[in-house]
């Protein structure tokens, strides 16, 4: 009797066909990408030692260049994550309000960390193209979170949402300000910094929040 029972949970340890397939997807979109890096080499003379390596090691500079920036980006990711997770989890659940509060600020969180990894709204001026193309997609994104946010205010940590937002404005007014001054930047930036890390601790809240009701 007991050498059956082992047997049937030997049986049901093997070749867990979910993980199968999540195995079989990892492979294929690694195989894909290294093909990407294989195909920009021979084809378009893009080094693949240059798409492989740290930018930082490539061009031969210290560890710390773009700190701030970088760390910027794993925060937007932080809270792009645990938002998208939620919404997922949250989907076969009644009432999904805040699950729908958290795609759009997953969606907002994930674009504006790839929009700062692969500078794309720095990128697109080189062609000619207004930044604000890009940045106007972004707005849109934050007012509709901003929007959902307001509709259910009373079950998120919406003070900090309105410090994220406002840390944001501010971050942009000093960015636009017509006169350059000394330290401009650095207050920009500073401003960017801590809205996103507002935005980040209202995403991971809120995603508890959802999950524990």
């Amino acid at each position: 009797m007991t050498i059956s029972t082992s047997s049937g949970a030997s049986a049901r340890l093997l070749l867990p066909p979910r993980e199968l397939k999540v195995a079989a997807i990892i492979l294929t979109v690694g195989a894909m990408a290294s093909l990407a890096v294989l195909a920009a080499d021979q084809w378009w003379g893009i080094d693949h030692y240059d798409l492989v390596r740290d930018p930082n090691a490539i061009a031969n500079n210290p560890n710390y260049f773009g700190l701030v920036s970088n760390l910027g980006i794993v925060l937007w990711m932080v809270g792009a994550v645990g938002a998208l997770q939620a919404h997922a989890a949250l989907k076969r659940r009644p009432g999904r309000d805040l699950g729908n509060l958290l795609l759009f600020g997953g969606i907002f969180s994930a674009a504006m960390g790839l929009d700062d990894l692969f500078m794309l709204h720095e990128s697109i001026a080189t062609f000619g193209i207004p930044e604000i193309v890009v940045l106007v997609p972004h707005a849109l994104l934050l007012a509709m979170l901003c929007h959902r946010a307001w509709l259910l205010r009373s079950a998120t940590p919406w003070l900090l949402l309105a410090a994220c937002v406002g840390a944001f404005a501010l971050s942009m007014v000093i960015d636009v300000y017509p006169v350059n001054f000394g330290g401009q930047v650095f207050i920009e930036e500073s401003f960017k910094l801590l809205g996103i890390m507002f935005l980040t601790a209202y995403l991971v809240m809120t995603s508890q929040k959802a999950l524990r009701a």
